[in-house]
């Protein structure tokens, strides 16, 4: 049977998602509550979702819905899953996941007394492309990886309303550092990353780019997160044999790699709506009795939070 999902928020990238789970034989996207009601049915009407609630209580009341996809706000993370989760509801909850370490072991300790799914949604380590530039690093193409280099411009992220509120989760951090983190964690298999880095900080506002430096085994990594300035995304992964760089990682179908001195290869894959992969992947754990994913494990989201949390209490503390 399909998943029904309840949606707690208007936000800007709902239309995105219901088309993922459209797209998903195993999803539907059924019922919508947000803080302001027309805004939630003008959503519903534009994205065929046939259930409008006044308020999030009801929607969390409503025992038909089997899960509920929260992607508020960022500082509205963590209570809207505490909610949702001492409902007894599974919960797809957006990046960031929550604003501290704390909230994060909350929700997943939470989860677990509750013994219903929980997982961060992170699109991009579920992507086709994804799994192919794995494969490649698994079987040595490249050679061991010594150097990444990773750039990301969200416009989406430019200073309005919330974002540029610190106590409301803003910030380019918050935003956007959990696709580079998780991205490389599950890439390589490795929680163990160190991360510092500097950040611009405009009087009055939060991080509007961060320039961070991380580490794994002998692997460094320069990251550069920007709403600032348009500029390609791309991440680039160094080998001794060769290359790999992947552009809009967290979204593409497609990237190339080639080994030194050697014309590149294509990498393609084929995509309608880059959410269809995690919506499936959540659909199917809650459907065989799953309470965590193994693939965004909670020691992986634990450690994301914990490295973005460090870098804004030192940027604050020294500020």
């Amino acid at each position: 049977m399909s998943v029904k999902f309840g949606i707690l928020s208007a936000a800007s990238i709902v239309p995105r998602v219901v088309a993922g789970m459209q797209e998903s034989p195993l999803a539907t996207a059924q019922a919508i509550a947000a803080r302001s009601r027309p805004k939630a049915e003008a959503l519903a009407l534009q994205c065929q979702i046939p259930t409008v609630y006044d308020d999030y209580e009801t929607l969390l009341n409503d025992d038909q819905l089997d899960a509920i996809y929260i992607p508020t706000y960022n500082a509205g993370h963590f209570p809207l899953a505490k909610r949702a989760l001492q409902h007894h509801r599974a919960v797809l909850l957006e990046k960031p996941f929550t604003l501290t370490a704390t909230q994060t072991q909350s929700l997943f300790d939470l989860a677990a007394a509750q013994h219903v799914l929980l997982m961060e949604a992170q699109k991009a380590v579920f992507l086709p492309i994804t799994q192919q530039v794995k494969h490649l690093l698994q079987t040595g193409k490249i050679g061991q990886v010594r150097t990444i280099n990773i750039c990301e411009y969200h416009p989406s992220g430019n200073p309005t309303g919330w974002f540029t509120n610190r106590a409301a989760g803003g910030g380019a951090l918050y935003g956007s550092a959990a696709y580079p983190l998780d991205y490389l964690q599950y890439l390589f298999d490795r929680h163990d990353l160190q991360m510092t880095g500097v950040a611009t900080i405009p009087a009055g506002s939060t991080d509007t780019q961060a320039a961070l430096s991380l580490s794994f085994g002998d692997c460094l990594v320069n990251l550069l997160i920007t709403s600032a300035q348009p500029q390609p995304s791309q991440m680039v992964i160094h080998g001794d044999l060769g290359t790999i760089t992947i552009p809009n990682y967290w979204k593409t179908d497609h990237a190339t790699w080639a080994l030194n001195g050697q014309a590149p290869h294509v990498l393609q894959a084929t995509q309608q709506s880059e959410f269809v992969f995690e919506i499936n992947h959540f659909c199917q754990l809650l459907q065989t009795g799953q309470t965590t994913s193994p693939v965004m494990t909670p020691a992986l989201t634990q450690q994301t939070i914990t490295l973005i949390e460090t870098c804004y209490q030192h940027w604050y503390h020294t500020n």
